[in-house]
């Protein structure tokens, strides 16, 4: 009896022999992947689409190349915030907000900047292309379409600054110099403090502290994009963060964007040329 026939037609139909013949081919693939002569690429296969892993570079980590890898995130959060007054869109006490926060992140570049040299590096001036490149660009290219670009704007300066001040956080343990651990705790600091103050200034006293400090889930706007606020944690968390923007979908799923501190791929190494 022919497994395949429908109860109706005992003939094999055009779709059935398809089906045949994909599980022929499927069952041909199995038997030649499981011989005793294989041959070529032995690495792990890959399913779906995915960009070629890259291996980072092979050069040292010293302090010099923590500093200009802070000095970078700086001039990322300068960049962003710049293309953010060229759109406009912002009422007085945004854009004075927008206004002191690339000053604040031009005064710890320069800061970051001087340490590097104090170092025998070389200062960084340009923005961090890795982060720019992976997370800015199509963080960006996402709110463009966005069904509400203020809110994801504030969404990503919060994230930007959160991102600066666990990045500032994490070097401060890794630095040698004590001039520089002390440098970065106070860039820590500020950029938290700057965090803080664009949620308060936008979510009044509702976004001071998150209900994830007592235990809770974060809940979400009425559009299911999940609230900011002040407080985020019991303690200054270096975990990664989840970025939320953009035009929901047909099933209402918006893009995503994890925010982490900088590794060994996204390091500004001391062989690394500007890219600005």
């Amino acid at each position: 009896m022919n497994v395949f026939a429908s109860k109706s037609d005992s003939q094999v139909t055009r779709r059935q022999a398809l089906k045949i013949g994909g599980l022929t081919v499927s069952l041909a693939a199995l038997v030649a992947a499981c011989g005793d002569d294989l041959e070529g690429d032995t690495s792990p296969g890959r399913v779906g689409y995915a960009p070629p892993i890259t291996d980072p570079p092979d050069y040292a980590v010293d302090d010099a190349v923590l500093l200009r890898t802070a000095s970078s995130l700086e001039y990322t959060a300068i960049s962003v915030y710049e293309q953010v007054l060229e759109v406009g869109g912002l009422d007085s006490s945004g854009q004075a907000l927008v206004e002191t926060l690339i000053a604040n992140h031009q005064a710890v570049a320069d800061e970051m900047g001087a340490l590097t040299e104090a170092e025998g590096g070389v200062a960084w001036e340009c923005s961090n292309p890795w982060i720019d490149d992976r997370l800015i660009a199509p963080v960006l290219e996402a709110i463009e379409t966005s069904d509400d670009p203020t809110r994801d704007v504030l969404n990503l300066a919060v994230a930007l600054e959160n991102l600066a001040a666990s990045t500032h956080q994490v070097f401060s343990i890794e630095l040698s110099a004590p001039e520089s651990k002390t440098a970065t705790l106070e860039a820590a600091t500020l950029a938290s403090r700057q965090s803080a103050a664009i949620v308060v200034l936008t979510r009044g006293a509702e976004g001071y502290i998150s209900p994830e400090v007592v235990g809770e889930g974060v809940p979400t706007d009425p559009s299911g994009v999940p609230y900011t606020y002040a407080v985020t944690s019991r303690f200054g968390s270096v975990g990664q963060a989840e970025l939320i923007v953009g035009a929901p979908d047909e099933n209402g799923v918006r893009e995503s964007f994890t925010l982490q501190t900088p590794a060994a791929n996204s390091y500004i190494y001391n062989e690394l040329e500007p890219t600005c």
